[in-house]
């Protein structure tokens, strides 16, 4: 069991920092590629000798690591129900959409407007079905 700790502090060596979310991937170099020509992030690091392991970043920050599945263990059976989804913000989510699905996407709801707060959303898999959220820069 979890117990909850009161007004305790984090230490230098507990604290959390940003690190890339890590996508698990059926067929390595395909994923590679789609993330690179599709969505246009940058290929920092490749890791093929021991294990297959990307690390791709964009111009604008986002941080992905794409891993084989099968050498980390993961089955990929049924990717719509993870309990991680990243979001991407976009200018114009119809134009995004539309691209992703000339592209090998899918999108799995939307785009749709929240008139509430007066902004687009939607949902979208990449070629293996991995699920991502997107919204555009009026989001709150």
């Amino acid at each position: 069991m979890f117990s909850l700790i009161k007004n305790a502090r984090l230490t230098v060596s507990l604290k959390i920092s940003p690190r890339e979310s890590v996508i698990m991937a059926t067929d390595f170099k395909t994923m590679v590629a789609w993330y690179t020509n599709v969505l246009g992030l940058k290929l920092v690091t490749l890791f093929e000798d021991h294990y297959n392991y990307a690390y791709l970043e964009s111009e604008s920050g986002i941080k992905i690591g794409i891993a084989d599945a099968k050498e980390m263990g993961v089955d990929t059976k049924d990717r719509k129900n993870n309990s991680v989804v990243l979001q991407f913000e976009v200018k114009n989510v119809q134009e995004f959409f539309d691209y992703i699905q000339e592209n090998g996407g899918t999108p799995t709801f939307g785009p749709s407007h929240d008139k509430a707060l007066d902004f687009w959303y939607g949902g979208f898999s990449d070629i293996e079905g991995n699920p991502f959220w997107v919204v555009d820069e009026k989001c709150p």
